[in-house]
Protein backbone atom coordinates (compact mmCIF):
# COMPACT_ATOMS: atom_id res chain seq x y z
CA UNK A 1 0.00 0.00 0.00
CA UNK A 2 1.31 3.48 -0.88
CA UNK A 3 2.41 5.29 2.27
CA UNK A 4 0.63 8.48 1.16
CA UNK A 5 -2.71 6.66 1.55
CA UNK A 6 -1.67 5.60 5.02
CA UNK A 7 -1.02 9.25 5.95
CA UNK A 8 -4.42 10.34 4.59
CA UNK A 9 -6.21 7.50 6.37
CA UNK A 10 -4.55 8.30 9.71
CA UNK A 11 -5.19 12.04 9.43
CA UNK A 12 -8.89 11.43 8.70
CA UNK A 13 -9.08 9.03 11.61
CA UNK A 14 -7.24 11.33 14.05
CA UNK A 15 -6.53 14.91 12.84
CA UNK A 16 -4.41 15.67 15.94
CA UNK A 17 -1.79 13.25 14.70
CA UNK A 18 -0.62 15.99 12.31
CA UNK A 19 0.89 17.80 15.27
CA UNK A 20 2.01 14.72 17.23
CA UNK A 21 4.14 12.78 14.79
CA UNK A 22 7.35 14.13 13.26
CA UNK A 23 7.73 11.19 10.91
CA UNK A 24 5.29 8.36 10.17
CA UNK A 25 6.12 6.02 7.32
CA UNK A 26 5.45 2.58 5.95
CA UNK A 27 8.28 0.06 5.40
CA UNK A 28 8.58 -3.62 4.56
CA UNK A 29 7.84 -6.03 7.39
CA UNK A 30 5.18 -6.36 10.05
CA UNK A 31 4.24 -4.58 13.29
CA UNK A 32 5.50 -1.12 14.17
CA UNK A 33 8.59 0.70 15.47
CA UNK A 34 8.60 3.72 17.77
CA UNK A 35 11.62 6.04 18.11
CA UNK A 36 11.62 9.20 20.21
CA UNK A 37 13.85 12.16 20.92
CA UNK A 38 14.87 11.92 23.71
CA UNK A 39 14.82 8.12 24.13
CA UNK A 40 13.68 6.32 27.26
CA UNK A 41 10.01 7.32 26.87
CA UNK A 42 7.43 4.95 28.35
CA UNK A 43 5.14 3.31 25.76
CA UNK A 44 1.49 2.47 26.55
CA UNK A 45 -0.44 0.44 23.96
CA UNK A 46 -4.17 0.36 24.60
CA UNK A 47 -3.50 1.40 28.21
CA UNK A 48 -0.85 -1.28 28.93
CA UNK A 49 2.79 -0.30 29.40
CA UNK A 50 4.91 -2.18 26.85
CA UNK A 51 8.43 -0.80 27.41
CA UNK A 52 10.53 2.24 26.60
CA UNK A 53 11.72 3.78 23.38
CA UNK A 54 13.33 2.90 21.09
CA UNK A 55 11.18 -0.21 20.70
CA UNK A 56 10.03 -2.58 17.98
CA UNK A 57 6.82 -4.67 18.08
CA UNK A 58 6.27 -7.55 15.65
CA UNK A 59 3.76 -9.78 17.45
CA UNK A 60 0.70 -7.56 17.22
CA UNK A 61 -2.06 -8.63 14.82
CA UNK A 62 -3.47 -6.19 12.29
CA UNK A 63 -5.90 -3.67 13.67
CA UNK A 64 -6.17 -0.27 15.29
CA UNK A 65 -4.11 0.63 18.39
CA UNK A 66 -4.09 3.64 20.70
CA UNK A 67 -0.52 4.61 21.68
CA UNK A 68 0.47 6.92 24.51
CA UNK A 69 4.02 8.16 25.11
CA UNK A 70 4.95 9.49 28.53
CA UNK A 71 8.07 10.80 30.24
CA UNK A 72 8.58 13.00 33.29
CA UNK A 73 9.20 16.61 32.30
CA UNK A 74 7.61 16.15 28.86
CA UNK A 75 4.08 16.46 27.58
CA UNK A 76 2.26 13.20 26.91
CA UNK A 77 1.69 12.34 23.29
CA UNK A 78 -1.22 10.23 22.03
CA UNK A 79 -1.94 8.87 18.59
CA UNK A 80 -3.76 6.02 16.87
CA UNK A 81 -2.14 3.74 14.34
CA UNK A 82 -3.52 0.93 12.20
CA UNK A 83 -1.42 -2.16 11.46
CA UNK A 84 -1.63 -4.20 8.25
CA UNK A 85 -0.19 -7.65 7.66
CA UNK A 86 1.80 -6.50 4.63
CA UNK A 87 3.73 -3.54 6.09
CA UNK A 88 5.45 -2.05 9.12
CA UNK A 89 4.76 1.42 10.51
CA UNK A 90 7.79 3.41 11.74
CA UNK A 91 7.06 6.45 13.94
CA UNK A 92 9.81 8.93 14.87
CA UNK A 93 8.52 11.41 17.42
CA UNK A 94 10.01 14.43 19.17
CA UNK A 95 8.73 14.89 22.71
CA UNK A 96 7.86 18.40 23.84
CA UNK A 97 9.21 19.65 27.14
CA UNK A 98 6.89 20.96 29.80
CA UNK A 99 7.85 24.62 30.01
CA UNK A 100 6.68 27.82 31.62
CA UNK A 101 7.58 31.50 31.68
CA UNK A 102 8.97 33.54 34.56
CA UNK A 103 9.18 37.32 34.30
CA UNK A 104 11.83 38.78 36.60
CA UNK A 105 11.44 42.34 37.88
CA UNK A 106 14.70 43.65 39.35
CA UNK A 107 14.07 46.43 41.87
CA UNK A 108 16.57 48.71 43.60
CA UNK A 109 16.52 48.81 47.37
CA UNK A 110 14.87 52.13 48.37
CA UNK A 111 17.90 53.08 50.50
CA UNK A 112 20.49 52.45 47.74
CA UNK A 113 22.48 55.44 46.40
CA UNK A 114 21.26 56.85 43.12
CA UNK A 115 24.76 57.02 41.62
CA UNK A 116 25.26 53.23 41.88
CA UNK A 117 24.56 51.75 38.45
CA UNK A 118 22.28 48.69 38.37
CA UNK A 119 22.93 46.54 35.32
CA UNK A 120 21.51 43.15 36.31
CA UNK A 121 22.57 39.80 34.90
CA UNK A 122 19.78 37.24 35.21
CA UNK A 123 20.64 33.55 35.00
CA UNK A 124 18.95 30.28 35.91
CA UNK A 125 20.16 26.80 36.86
CA UNK A 126 19.48 25.55 33.33
CA UNK A 127 20.00 26.68 29.77
CA UNK A 128 17.02 28.84 28.87
CA UNK A 129 15.89 31.44 26.40
CA UNK A 130 15.66 34.99 27.68
CA UNK A 131 13.80 37.99 26.34
CA UNK A 132 12.65 41.21 28.02
CA UNK A 133 13.55 39.89 31.50
CA UNK A 134 11.39 36.80 30.86
CA UNK A 135 12.86 33.32 31.18
CA UNK A 136 11.51 30.32 29.28
CA UNK A 137 12.20 27.45 31.71
CA UNK A 138 11.47 23.76 31.87
CA UNK A 139 8.87 22.74 34.44
CA UNK A 140 10.01 22.04 37.99
CA UNK A 141 11.68 23.86 40.88
CA UNK A 142 14.16 26.31 39.38
CA UNK A 143 16.72 28.68 40.90
CA UNK A 144 17.04 32.16 39.41
CA UNK A 145 20.06 34.29 40.25
CA UNK A 146 20.58 38.02 39.72
CA UNK A 147 23.96 39.73 40.02
CA UNK A 148 25.20 43.19 39.21
CA UNK A 149 28.53 44.78 40.01
CA UNK A 150 28.25 46.74 43.25
CA UNK A 151 25.20 44.79 44.43
CA UNK A 152 24.71 41.69 46.56
CA UNK A 153 24.01 38.59 44.49
CA UNK A 154 20.44 37.40 45.07
CA UNK A 155 18.80 34.08 44.24
CA UNK A 156 15.23 32.79 44.53
CA UNK A 157 13.57 29.44 43.90
CA UNK A 158 10.41 29.30 41.85
CA UNK A 159 8.13 26.41 40.86
CA UNK A 160 7.65 26.46 37.10
CA UNK A 161 4.50 24.77 35.77
CA UNK A 162 3.76 23.78 32.19
CA UNK A 163 2.19 26.49 30.06
CA UNK A 164 1.90 29.04 32.88
CA UNK A 165 3.49 32.47 33.33
CA UNK A 166 4.68 33.86 36.65
CA UNK A 167 6.14 37.16 37.80
CA UNK A 168 8.69 37.52 40.60
CA UNK A 169 10.21 40.64 42.16
CA UNK A 170 13.88 40.61 43.24
CA UNK A 171 15.12 43.46 45.40
CA UNK A 172 18.82 44.26 45.03
CA UNK A 173 20.84 45.71 47.91
CA UNK A 174 24.23 47.48 47.61
CA UNK A 175 27.22 45.25 48.32
CA UNK A 176 29.83 46.05 50.93
CA UNK A 177 33.25 46.67 49.38
CA UNK A 178 35.53 43.63 49.75
CA UNK A 179 38.74 42.32 48.21
CA UNK A 180 39.42 38.61 47.77
CA UNK A 181 40.60 35.67 45.65
CA UNK A 182 44.05 37.09 44.91
CA UNK A 183 46.50 35.01 42.86
CA UNK A 184 49.69 35.29 40.79
CA UNK A 185 50.05 33.72 37.36
CA UNK A 186 53.74 33.02 38.10
CA UNK A 187 55.02 32.85 41.66
CA UNK A 188 58.56 32.40 40.32
CA UNK A 189 59.73 34.28 37.26
CA UNK A 190 62.76 35.75 35.55
CA UNK A 191 62.29 39.41 34.44
CA UNK A 192 64.82 38.81 31.64
CA UNK A 193 62.60 36.20 29.99
CA UNK A 194 60.89 37.55 26.87
CA UNK A 195 57.38 39.03 26.76
CA UNK A 196 54.79 37.50 29.07
CA UNK A 197 57.34 34.91 30.22
CA UNK A 198 59.21 37.65 32.11
CA UNK A 199 56.14 38.95 33.93
CA UNK A 200 53.66 37.84 36.53
CA UNK A 201 49.97 38.75 36.45
CA UNK A 202 48.24 39.66 39.71
CA UNK A 203 44.52 38.90 39.79
CA UNK A 204 42.01 39.75 42.51
CA UNK A 205 38.28 40.35 42.87
CA UNK A 206 36.28 43.22 44.31
CA UNK A 207 32.60 43.45 45.07
CA UNK A 208 31.77 47.09 44.28
CA UNK A 209 33.21 50.41 43.03
CA UNK A 210 36.24 51.57 44.94
CA UNK A 211 40.02 51.74 44.75
CA UNK A 212 42.86 49.51 45.91
CA UNK A 213 46.55 50.06 46.47
CA UNK A 214 49.15 47.54 45.28
CA UNK A 215 52.39 47.61 47.27
CA UNK A 216 55.45 45.41 46.70
CA UNK A 217 58.17 45.19 49.32
CA UNK A 218 61.47 43.33 49.42
CA UNK A 219 62.59 40.89 52.10
CA UNK A 220 63.80 43.81 54.23
CA UNK A 221 60.36 45.46 54.20
CA UNK A 222 61.44 48.28 51.88
CA UNK A 223 58.75 49.46 49.47
CA UNK A 224 59.96 49.17 45.90
CA UNK A 225 56.72 49.38 43.90
CA UNK A 226 53.37 51.09 44.47
CA UNK A 227 50.30 51.67 42.34
CA UNK A 228 46.71 52.75 43.03
CA UNK A 229 43.99 51.06 40.96
CA UNK A 230 40.37 52.09 40.47
CA UNK A 231 37.65 53.24 40.43
CA UNK A 232 36.53 49.65 39.72
CA UNK A 233 33.62 48.91 37.43
CA UNK A 234 33.79 45.09 37.31
CA UNK A 235 34.55 42.18 39.62
CA UNK A 236 37.85 40.82 38.26
CA UNK A 237 40.92 43.06 38.46
CA UNK A 238 44.33 42.54 36.92
CA UNK A 239 47.76 44.15 37.01
CA UNK A 240 51.02 43.00 35.42
CA UNK A 241 54.36 43.27 37.23
CA UNK A 242 57.60 42.87 35.29
CA UNK A 243 59.97 42.46 38.24
CA UNK A 244 61.04 46.09 38.24
CA UNK A 245 60.67 48.92 40.72
CA UNK A 246 58.54 52.04 40.21
CA UNK A 247 61.38 53.60 38.21
CA UNK A 248 61.59 50.67 35.79
CA UNK A 249 64.85 49.27 37.19
CA UNK A 250 65.28 45.46 37.36
CA UNK A 251 65.22 44.16 40.91
CA UNK A 252 67.71 41.67 42.34
CA UNK A 253 66.70 38.06 42.90
CA UNK A 254 64.82 37.32 46.08
CA UNK A 255 61.39 37.02 47.67
CA UNK A 256 58.99 39.96 47.35
CA UNK A 257 55.71 40.51 49.17
CA UNK A 258 52.74 41.76 47.13
CA UNK A 259 50.09 43.47 49.28
CA UNK A 260 46.61 44.55 48.20
CA UNK A 261 44.61 46.86 50.44
CA UNK A 262 41.91 49.52 50.31
CA UNK A 263 40.69 52.27 52.62
CA UNK A 264 37.16 50.91 52.12
CA UNK A 265 38.10 47.43 53.39
CA UNK A 266 41.02 47.90 55.77
CA UNK A 267 40.53 44.47 57.28
CA UNK A 268 40.91 42.79 53.86
CA UNK A 269 44.66 43.09 53.32
CA UNK A 270 45.80 40.33 50.95
CA UNK A 271 49.44 39.27 50.75
CA UNK A 272 51.21 37.08 48.20
CA UNK A 273 54.83 36.09 47.67
CA UNK A 274 56.63 36.49 44.34
CA UNK A 275 60.09 35.02 43.73
CA UNK A 276 62.47 36.66 41.27
CA UNK A 277 64.95 34.08 40.03
CA UNK A 278 67.28 34.97 37.17
CA UNK A 279 68.26 31.34 36.67
CA UNK A 280 64.68 30.44 35.75
CA UNK A 281 64.87 30.64 31.97
CA UNK A 282 61.79 30.28 29.80
CA UNK A 283 63.12 30.93 26.33
CA UNK A 284 62.59 28.99 23.09
CA UNK A 285 65.53 26.82 22.12
CA UNK A 286 66.29 24.76 19.04
CA UNK A 287 66.15 20.96 19.14
CA UNK A 288 68.29 20.39 16.06
CA UNK A 289 71.00 18.74 18.19
CA UNK A 290 68.38 16.30 19.56
CA UNK A 291 68.70 18.13 22.89
CA UNK A 292 67.57 21.70 23.54
CA UNK A 293 69.99 24.57 22.92
CA UNK A 294 71.35 26.39 19.91
CA UNK A 295 71.32 24.73 16.49
CA UNK A 296 74.71 23.05 16.95
CA UNK A 297 75.36 23.47 20.67
CA UNK A 298 73.13 22.05 23.43
CA UNK A 299 72.67 24.34 26.42
CA UNK A 300 72.44 23.52 30.15
CA UNK A 301 69.26 25.58 30.60
CA UNK A 302 66.06 23.68 31.38
CA UNK A 303 62.49 24.89 31.61
CA UNK A 304 60.93 25.46 35.05
CA UNK A 305 58.57 22.67 36.20
CA UNK A 306 55.26 22.73 34.36
CA UNK A 307 56.55 24.77 31.41
CA UNK A 308 56.60 23.53 27.84
CA UNK A 309 57.62 24.44 24.28
CA UNK A 310 56.01 23.20 21.07
CA UNK A 311 57.10 24.20 17.58
CA UNK A 312 57.09 23.04 13.98
CA UNK A 313 58.85 24.18 10.83
CA UNK A 314 60.54 23.37 7.57
CA UNK A 315 64.06 23.63 6.15
CA UNK A 316 65.02 24.24 2.54
CA UNK A 317 68.42 23.67 0.99
CA UNK A 318 71.28 21.23 1.06
CA UNK A 319 71.13 20.00 4.64
CA UNK A 320 74.15 18.69 6.54
CA UNK A 321 75.13 15.02 6.67
CA UNK A 322 72.64 13.18 8.76
CA UNK A 323 69.99 14.30 6.31
CA UNK A 324 69.72 12.95 2.75
CA UNK A 325 72.67 14.01 0.62
CA UNK A 326 70.96 16.01 -2.08
CA UNK A 327 68.55 18.94 -2.02
CA UNK A 328 65.76 18.40 0.54
CA UNK A 329 63.05 20.14 2.53
CA UNK A 330 62.63 18.29 5.86
CA UNK A 331 59.67 19.07 8.12
CA UNK A 332 60.08 18.74 11.89
CA UNK A 333 57.80 18.86 14.95
CA UNK A 334 59.44 19.42 18.36
CA UNK A 335 58.30 19.45 21.96
CA UNK A 336 60.12 20.00 25.25
CA UNK A 337 58.62 19.85 28.73
CA UNK A 338 59.80 19.96 32.33
CA UNK A 339 57.90 17.46 34.50
CA UNK A 340 59.93 18.13 37.67
CA UNK A 341 62.55 20.61 38.86
CA UNK A 342 65.85 20.54 36.90
CA UNK A 343 64.71 17.81 34.48
CA UNK A 344 63.72 18.45 30.87
CA UNK A 345 62.42 15.95 28.32
CA UNK A 346 62.31 16.52 24.57
CA UNK A 347 60.93 14.66 21.60
CA UNK A 348 61.00 15.30 17.84
CA UNK A 349 59.38 13.82 14.78
CA UNK A 350 60.71 14.60 11.32
CA UNK A 351 59.84 13.77 7.73
CA UNK A 352 62.60 14.27 5.19
CA UNK A 353 61.53 14.32 1.53
CA UNK A 354 64.50 14.69 -0.81
CA UNK A 355 65.41 14.48 -4.48
CA UNK A 356 68.06 12.09 -5.69
CA UNK A 357 68.68 11.43 -9.36
CA UNK A 358 65.46 13.37 -10.04
CA UNK A 359 63.51 10.89 -7.91
CA UNK A 360 61.61 11.81 -4.75
CA UNK A 361 62.42 9.75 -1.65
CA UNK A 362 61.13 10.12 1.91
CA UNK A 363 62.93 9.31 5.15
CA UNK A 364 61.30 9.78 8.54
CA UNK A 365 62.64 9.60 12.04
CA UNK A 366 62.06 10.22 15.74
CA UNK A 367 64.32 11.35 18.55
CA UNK A 368 64.13 12.02 22.25
CA UNK A 369 66.35 13.24 25.05
CA UNK A 370 66.56 13.81 28.78
CA UNK A 371 68.61 16.62 30.31
CA UNK A 372 69.31 17.22 33.99
CA UNK A 373 70.61 20.56 35.24
CA UNK A 374 73.29 19.66 37.79
CA UNK A 375 74.25 23.19 38.83
CA UNK A 376 72.68 26.55 38.12
CA UNK A 377 73.15 30.09 39.41
CA UNK A 378 73.33 33.60 38.01
CA UNK A 379 76.84 33.05 36.55
CA UNK A 380 77.44 29.36 35.81
CA UNK A 381 75.19 26.55 34.65
CA UNK A 382 76.10 22.92 34.03
CA UNK A 383 74.02 19.93 32.87
CA UNK A 384 74.25 16.39 31.53
CA UNK A 385 71.99 14.86 28.94
CA UNK A 386 71.43 11.78 26.85
CA UNK A 387 69.66 11.49 23.53
CA UNK A 388 68.49 8.79 21.15
CA UNK A 389 67.59 9.21 17.49
CA UNK A 390 66.25 6.74 14.96
CA UNK A 391 65.65 7.05 11.24
CA UNK A 392 63.88 4.77 8.80
CA UNK A 393 67.13 4.43 6.87
CA UNK A 394 70.74 4.32 8.04
CA UNK A 395 72.08 7.88 8.25
CA UNK A 396 74.89 9.32 10.39
CA UNK A 397 72.61 10.97 12.94
CA UNK A 398 71.08 7.68 14.04
CA UNK A 399 72.29 6.50 17.45
CA UNK A 400 72.83 7.50 21.08
CA UNK A 401 74.55 10.65 22.29
CA UNK A 402 75.84 11.86 25.64
CA UNK A 403 76.18 15.63 26.19
CA UNK A 404 77.69 17.77 28.92
CA UNK A 405 76.84 21.44 28.22
CA UNK A 406 78.33 24.29 30.26
CA UNK A 407 77.42 27.99 30.11
CA UNK A 408 78.77 31.25 31.46
CA UNK A 409 76.09 33.92 32.05
CA UNK A 410 77.13 37.52 31.35
CA UNK A 411 74.13 39.87 31.69
CA UNK A 412 71.93 39.11 28.65
CA UNK A 413 74.53 36.86 27.04
CA UNK A 414 75.17 33.15 27.50
CA UNK A 415 78.46 31.65 26.33
CA UNK A 416 78.12 27.90 25.85
CA UNK A 417 80.57 25.04 25.48
CA UNK A 418 79.47 21.46 24.99
CA UNK A 419 81.59 18.33 24.49
CA UNK A 420 79.64 15.22 23.49
CA UNK A 421 80.08 11.63 22.39
CA UNK A 422 77.83 9.99 19.83
CA UNK A 423 77.53 6.26 19.15
CA UNK A 424 76.19 5.53 15.66
CA UNK A 425 73.68 2.79 16.27
CA UNK A 426 74.65 -0.69 15.05
CA UNK A 427 77.67 0.56 13.11
CA UNK A 428 80.20 -0.08 15.88
CA UNK A 429 81.14 0.85 19.42
CA UNK A 430 83.62 3.58 18.52
CA UNK A 431 81.99 6.96 19.19
CA UNK A 432 82.35 10.26 17.42
CA UNK A 433 83.55 13.28 19.39
CA UNK A 434 81.42 16.42 19.08
CA UNK A 435 82.79 19.77 20.22
CA UNK A 436 80.24 22.59 20.21
CA UNK A 437 80.35 26.28 21.17
CA UNK A 438 77.93 29.16 20.87
CA UNK A 439 76.73 32.53 22.09
CA UNK A 440 73.10 33.42 22.88
CA UNK A 441 71.71 36.93 23.35
CA UNK A 442 68.48 37.13 25.39
CA UNK A 443 66.36 40.21 24.71
CA UNK A 444 62.85 41.20 25.69
CA UNK A 445 61.39 40.69 22.20
CA UNK A 446 64.07 38.66 20.38
CA UNK A 447 66.66 36.00 21.15
CA UNK A 448 69.54 35.51 18.74
CA UNK A 449 72.40 33.07 18.72
CA UNK A 450 75.28 31.66 16.73
CA UNK A 451 76.78 28.23 17.21
CA UNK A 452 79.33 25.90 15.67
CA UNK A 453 80.24 22.25 16.04
CA UNK A 454 83.22 20.16 15.01
CA UNK A 455 82.65 16.41 14.65
CA UNK A 456 85.50 13.90 14.72
CA UNK A 457 84.58 10.41 13.52
CA UNK A 458 87.11 7.88 14.88
CA UNK A 459 85.53 4.92 13.12
CA UNK A 460 87.53 5.55 9.96
CA UNK A 461 91.24 5.18 9.36
CA UNK A 462 91.44 8.67 7.91
CA UNK A 463 89.87 11.01 10.42
CA UNK A 464 86.61 12.28 8.97
CA UNK A 465 86.23 15.91 10.05
CA UNK A 466 82.89 17.66 9.78
CA UNK A 467 82.34 21.34 10.62
CA UNK A 468 78.92 22.99 10.98
CA UNK A 469 77.88 26.53 11.86
CA UNK A 470 74.49 28.16 12.23
CA UNK A 471 72.62 31.30 13.22
CA UNK A 472 69.12 31.68 14.62
CA UNK A 473 66.66 34.31 15.79
CA UNK A 474 63.47 33.83 17.82
CA UNK A 475 60.87 36.62 17.80
CA UNK A 476 58.18 37.14 20.47
CA UNK A 477 55.24 39.31 19.37
CA UNK A 478 53.59 40.73 22.52
CA UNK A 479 51.50 39.90 24.42
CA UNK A 480 51.03 36.25 23.37
CA UNK A 481 53.27 33.24 24.08
CA UNK A 482 53.78 32.60 20.37
CA UNK A 483 57.23 32.81 18.86
CA UNK A 484 58.65 32.72 15.34
CA UNK A 485 62.09 31.39 14.49
CA UNK A 486 64.44 31.91 11.56
CA UNK A 487 67.42 29.57 11.23
CA UNK A 488 70.26 29.21 8.75
CA UNK A 489 73.35 27.07 8.56
CA UNK A 490 76.39 26.06 6.56
CA UNK A 491 78.50 22.92 6.73
CA UNK A 492 81.54 21.26 5.23
CA UNK A 493 82.83 17.71 5.24
CA UNK A 494 85.77 16.75 3.08
CA UNK A 495 85.10 18.13 -0.38
CA UNK A 496 81.38 18.54 0.27
CA UNK A 497 79.72 21.76 1.43
CA UNK A 498 76.17 22.98 1.78
CA UNK A 499 73.83 25.55 3.21
CA UNK A 500 70.20 25.76 4.22
CA UNK A 501 67.57 27.97 5.87
CA UNK A 502 64.21 27.55 7.49
CA UNK A 503 61.36 28.98 9.50
CA UNK A 504 59.41 27.72 12.50
CA UNK A 505 56.44 28.77 14.59
CA UNK A 506 55.73 27.65 18.12
CA UNK A 507 54.33 28.36 21.55
CA UNK A 508 56.11 28.43 24.88
CA UNK A 509 54.74 28.76 28.39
Amino acid sequence: MNKNYIYIFLLLLCPSILFAIDSFEETAGTGFVINTNPPGVRIFIDGIERGRTPASFTNFPQGEYHIKLSRDGYRDKNFITTLFNSSRIVASITMEEERGFVQVNVIRDPDSPEWLLLNPQIVSDETSSFEDNTLNLSAGLRTIRVRSFGWEETSVSVLVTDGESKTIDIIMKPAQFKIGNASLSRRRFNPLNPGKLGETDLYFEVTSPGTAEITITNSGGEEIFNRVLGVFDTWLQHITWNGRDSGGNPLPKGVYTVSIKSDLAQEDVLKLEAHINYSSNIIPLSLDSNISGLIYTPMPHVLPPGSYQFDAGILIGRCPPGFPEDFGFPFKINMRISPVNRLELTTSFNINPYLKNQTLFTVWGISGSAKFNIFNNDIISFAAGISYSWMSETYPDRGIGFYSPFSLELSNFSIILCPAFFWHGPEGLTPSLLLGAGVLYKGSRINTGISARCELDFRKNNLDLKFLAGAEAHFFPPPSNLFFSLIAGVWTQGHRTGGYGGIRIGIIN
